[in-house]
C-alpha cells in the first residue's frame, strides 16, 4: 500500500497544481509535491499568495484524512454524492465569505477529483477520495447541511 502522502501525489500533483504552489517559492520546485505543499502551506499565510497556501493547507489536511481513514478501516460511504454536494455548496459558502481565491482553488483541484476518484469501480480510489472530502467536509462543518458522520478527528495543525 502507498503511502498517503504519495497517494496525494498521485491524485492531486498535477503539474497545474505544482505550478501554482511553486509561483511564489521557485527554490521548492524540485521538492517531492508532499513537501512543496507543506512548504506553501507554512509559507504563503498572509501573503499575496494566500489562496494557493489555503489550497496546499487542504491538500495536506486531504493527505491526513487518508491516512487517517487507511488506519482505522473506514472505507467510502453511500452517500458518496451527498458528500459531494456537500463540499462543492461548501467551498461556494465559504468563498462568499472570503477576498481571496483559495475556496475556488480547493473545489477545483480537491473536490474536482475525490468526485472522479468516487465514479471509479476500483475501491481504494473511492475509500481516498471519500476521505479526502471528509476531511473538507469537516473543515466546512458549519455550513448547513454537514452530517455529523462525515466528521474526521485528525489534527492539522490548523
Amino acid at each position: 500500500m502507498r503511502s498517503s502522502t504519495d497517494r496525494v501525489a498521485e491524485l492531486f500533483g498535477t503539474d497545474e497544481v505544482r505550478s501554482l504552489l511553486a509561483t511564489s517559492l521557485p527554490d521548492f520546485k524540485s521538492y517531492a509535491f508532499s513537501e512543496l505543499a507543506r512548504a506553501a502551506r507554512d509559507r504563503l499565510a498572509d501573503t499575496p499568495a494566500h489562496s494557493f497556501g489555503i489550497l496546499a493547507r487542504e491538500l495536506c489536511r486531504a493527505g491526513l484524512a487518508i491516512h487517517h481513514a487507511r488506519d482505522t478501516g473506514q472505507h467510502a460511504g453511500e452517500d458518496a454524492a451527498q458528500l459531494v454536494t456537500f463540499t462543492r455548496t461548501g467551498c461556494d459558502w465559504w468563498a462568499s465569505m472570503v477576498d481571496h481565491d483559495g475556496p475556488a482553488l480547493v473545489r477545483a483541484h480537491l473536490v474536482d477529483p475525490c468526485e472522479q476518484l468516487l465514479c471509479a469501480s476500483i475501491t481504494d480510489e473511492r475509500d481516498d477520495g471519500y476521505a479526502a472530502l471528509r476531511g473538507l467536509a469537516t473543515r466546512l462543518g458549519s455550513h448547513s447541511g454537514f452530517t455529523s458522520r462525515w466528521t474526521l478527528h485528525i489534527d492539522d495543525g490548523a
